[in-house]
């Protein structure tokens, strides 16, 4: 499943099938902007990823920091806040990393990067630059999703004890009925003190946080997919009222609601509604531990 139409900024890939546990989607960027014009977005929280800027630049940051110069190449935790992205004109690749593939293919504690990127010359992140040295210099999207498939299959090479416990807990919090701790522990049988271990080594934050983060999204999913949809309506069963939601707003994605709306989306907005429209999902975070094609 992909999309490849040219009139579009975004464009999606899916990853090998053996891979699809590992590895939400492959993405495209291309932003053709006037030299003296730069672009801003806000990005949602969502899991890991890795980036390949195969021509142009960008800066970023999370929204309680001040935006920094992006490496060409790099790999970024999972987020708990909106990151700000501002580019010229710029044509990305990347990979979104599932929890699992967290833990499969880069192997370092996720809340060591959380909210945080890397350049590829960490340790950690051997395989991503094996990835970016095998990608650079190539343009065409299928070219490209190819050596992804290639690289990251090789990679996956044996099975992993944790691997199930991990998914449960994926599974578990993409459930919308799970609204406590109490709650991912009896979905998964495992212990809250292990959940928390877990939940902080691949997850990226402890089992709360996540599920704040979960209740959130699935609110903000909605009201992307349809703008005229109010808040009201559109909030998940787990919020109390309107002041509960938007206390979360200010926390998640460092501006109100409205203030949210009135800014223009130029990534955000079309990658939300074609990921939607190919796979069901508008946020990635929402998206459970497998997506079948």
């Amino acid at each position: 499943m992909s999309s490849l139409n040219a009139n579009e900024p975004v464009h999606f890939i899916m990853p090998a099938q053996q891979l699809l546990r590992y590895v939400s989607t492959y993405y495209f960027f291309r932003i053709e902007i006037p030299e003296d014009k730069e672009q801003e977005d806000l990005l949602h929280p969502e899991w890991g990823s890795a980036h390949f800027t195969l021509s142009g630049s960008s800066r970023g940051s999370i929204v309680t920091e001040p935006p920094q110069p992006t490496p060409a190449a790099n790999v970024t935790g999972p987020t708990g806040k909106a990151s700000r992205i501002f580019c010229k004109s710029m044509h990305l690749a990347g990979i979104g990393i599932l929890p699992l593939g967290w833990h499969r293919l880069i192997k370092a504690p996720a809340d060591r990067w959380a909210n945080r990127v890397g350049d590829l010359e960490h340790p950690e992140f051997a395989l991503f630059m094996t990835i970016w040295e095998s990608v650079r210099g190539l343009s065409d999207p299928k070219a490209i999703a190819a050596e992804f498939d290639n690289v990251l299959i090789r990679a996956i090479n044996r099975p992993d004890p944790l691997e199930s416990d991990i998914e449960n807990i994926h599974d578990a919090l993409a459930n919308p009925r799970a609204a406590s701790v109490s709650d991912l522990a009896d979905a998964t049988g495992i212990t809250q003190q292990r959940l928390e271990r877990l939940c902080r080594r691949v997850f990226g934050f402890p089992p709360k946080r996540l599920l704040r983060r979960q209740r959130f999204l699935r609110t903000l999913g909605s009201v992307m997919l349809d703008p005229d949809l109010k808040w009201s309506a559109a909030l998940d069963d787990q919020y109390f009222d309107q002041a509960h939601f938007n206390r979360d707003f200010q926390e998640f994605m460092g501006m109100s609601p409205s203030q949210y709306l009135a800014m223009p989306r130029p990534i955000s907005i079309p990658s939300t509604l074609l990921r939607a429209r190919l796979f069901g999902h508008p946020l990635q975070a929402l998206q459970g531990p497998g997506l079948s094609e």
